[in-house]
């Protein structure tokens, strides 16, 4: 019934706002690029009252990476914490926070996991893809959602500003290879089609992998109807997953295969913008403790299989007057799971469609409805945007959550600003149900919680552009796996409190008729806090505390360049040394990363240079990444 009127409330609301447009005089003057409504789309979150950080196609194209996560981990903030290479598997952690409290999107569209976040980045497209990233750090979760508790990151592709056809050769280190091509064409409606291949034999032992995407989406823009986009996608990846969950097991494998459509629409009407959404995503996983069954205990007679699908939409309309801008929206999203391990015993199993001879006899699902509101205002040098939301869902109850951000503008070139914002995480499928010889989970965890104060300020020069700010996140019921001394089992847990407390800072200068090019210094520190003792922490607790960097691009010879990169990386924590039993601190290192790029109008050759210092290091736990490595390849380009 509360839902019913809430809904009932936010169709209201729309014909308010509908009415409102329609009698709007034909002098009304209204600043729609202050208020932020876009012709083709609405970015991640205001840039006027935070600091929206965006990755460009050029500082793509120029880093000395191969997969989204690497290229994340050029950002302040961010901890993307590997388990192999070439993004087989990595999680993101956004100032301290879990792998499971980062909001992932694609073109707009939430592709988060409600499985394991550990699944978050299993993002099917390329990086030759992506024509930018925009990356919040901080709870932006009533505008974007539950799942936006310690940040959100959306994935753009290519917006179709021209017509192309690219294609992709590379080879390297550990037998890689990976071959690509994409082509897009200018017609009605705009389409681009994409599909790539990588693999390797691995680092080590048991580190292969295979990875394929296919990539659709395709734009038509109609004066009259609005702006339409759709986007399906299948990606398939296997991968030797030595150590990934518990160093006791090395020779673990995973395959993971995710399906993806989408439909979005826009529409403005003077000052009036409505936006829609309607999306699907699968993920199927196998997960083998022991691979191929090779050494496995007559115990062991079954891999772990898994089956989520997710679907969702969202409505949202806003309408920006002399008095401001109001936005309200709703959205409803249904988590489903089968699966040999999560969830509750079924009365009738269910055949893996994926999978021959496999029934799931296990499932689990959850309806998230939510509502939210947000207004803006801007008056004289002076923004102020206000807003909550509430979800609700039938096991966690209904959660309400919001905040506000203020900002001040002595003059164009500067910006304060100071927020405080809440938000609301539900426990993962893994969190509830998953149950194993070394984990042990808690069907009756509670959702997380938090505030977040941020205090900032940025300052736009001709050449040069700085930015800094300090924060202070308040957790309660953090969820993270944790075990007792005496205890063989890592178990799911609500901690009572982890607090964190840090400062990001981030300076990039533009040469200009020089030798060098760009410049770019980036610190980020990071402290954190708990009220719980007398247990080991797998995750919530061992954060990266110091992350420096330093880039440099510079030309050559003609037509190349060459682009620096010098990590200095300091994680707090420990983990459990799999032979001694005895905790072993992370150590501190450096990381040196270099990209050379010859280019014309048709063709470019590079060469990648990753970590060649060839320091031994873990991102978690004792799973050493790759030493010294190296990537050359070729791509053409016809228009």
């Amino acid at each position: 019934m509360k839902r019913t009127l809430l809904i009932t409330s936010i169709i209201c609301g729309f014909n308010v706002f509908r009415f409102s447009a329609q009698v709007a005089p034909d002098t009304l003057s209204v600043q729609l690029s202050d208020v932020e409504i876009n012709a083709t789309r609405t970015k991640l979150y205001s840039e006027m009252g935070r600091i929206l950080t965006v990755i460009d196609k050029d500082e793509i194209e120029r880093s000395a990476v191969h997969s989204i996560d690497e290229l994340l981990d050029y950002v302040s903030g961010l901890d993307i914490r590997q388990r192999g290479g070439n993004g087989v598997q990595a999680d993101i952690s956004v100032r301290g926070g879990s792998f499971d409290q980062a909001l992932v999107l694609l073109n707009g569209i939430n592709i988060t996991d409600p499985q394991t976040g550990h699944f978050n980045l299993d993002i099917p497209i390329q990086l030759s893809d992506v024509s930018k990233v925009e990356i919040l750090k901080g709870s932006s979760a009533r505008m974007l959602g539950a799942n936006a508790f310690s940040g959100a990151i959306n994935i753009i592709t290519e917006n179709g500003a021209n017509s192309f056809l690219n294609a992709d050769l590379s080879a390297g280190s550990f037998g890689y290879g990976e071959q690509s091509v994409t082509t897009a064409f200018l017609k009605i409606p705009y389409t681009l089609l994409s599909l790539s291949h990588k693999s390797s034999d691995g680092y080590a032992d048991n580190t292969d992998f295979e990875n394929s995407n296919i990539f659709f989406h395709s734009k038509l823009v109609n004066p009259k109807f609005g702006n339409f986009q759709f986007q399906t996608a299948l990606q398939k990846k296997d991968f030797g997953a030595n150590g990934f969950y518990s160093l006791a097991y090395p020779h673990q494998f995973e395959s993971t295969q995710t399906l993806l459509a989408a439909l979005s629409w826009n529409q403005n009407r003077r000052n009036v913008s409505y936006r829609a959404q309607a999306y699907w995503r699968q993920h199927h996983d196998r997960f083998e403790l022991f691979r191929d069954f090779e050494g496995a205990p007559s115990s062991y007679t079954q891999h772990n299989y898994h089956l989520t699908d997710v679907t969702g939409g969202k409505l949202d309309a806003s309408v920006a007057n002399s008095w401001g801008k109001i936005t309200l929206g709703i959205e409803e999203r249904n988590e489903h799971i089968f699966s040999t391990v999560l969830g509750n015993e079924m009365n009738q199993t269910k055949a893996d469609p994926y999978e021959s001879g496999i029934k799931f006899n296990r499932s689990a699902n959850r309806l998230l409805g939510t509502a939210f509101f947000d207004y803006a205002i801007n008056f004289e040098q002076w923004y102020v945007s206000a807003g909550a939301a509430v979800s609700h869902t039938v096991a966690f109850g209904t959660n309400p959550y919001g905040g506000f951000d203020i900002a001040y503008h002595p003059n164009g070139k500067t910006k304060i600003f100071f927020s405080s914002n809440t938000a609301v995480r539900l426990p993962t499928f893994t969190d509830l149900y998953y149950q194993s010889p070394t984990q042990s989970s808690n069907p009756n965890l509670k959702p997380e919680h938090s505030t977040t104060w941020e205090l900032g300020t940025t300052i736009q020069q001709k050449r040069w552009q700085a930015d800094a700010t300090t924060y202070y996140r308040k957790g309660k019921n953090i969820i993270d796996w944790v075990k007792e001394p005496d205890s063989t089992k890592w178990q799911s847990r609500n901690l009572t409190e982890v607090n964190a407390m840090g400062l990001d800072m981030n300076l990039n200068y533009s040469f200009s008729n020089s030798f060098f090019q760009k410049a770019g210094l980036s610190y980020s520190f990071l402290q954190m806090d708990k009220n719980a003792e007398n247990f080991d922490s797998k995750y919530a607790l061992d954060y990266m505390k110091h992350k420096l960097i330093v880039t440099l691009q510079h030309k050559a010879v003609k037509n190349c360049s060459l682009n620096w990169k010098l990590s200095f990386l300091d994680r707090a924590g420990n983990y459990t040394d799999f032979y001694t039993q005895q905790p072993v601190n992370y150590q501190p290192y450096f990381l040196l990363d270099m990209k050379g790029l010859w280019e014309t109008e048709k063709i470019a050759i590079y060469l990648d240079l990753n970590n060649i210092f060839d320091k031994t290091y873990a991102d978690y736990g004792g799973i050493v990444q790759p030493g010294f490595n190296f990537t050359a390849g070729i791509k053409w380009k016809f228009k």
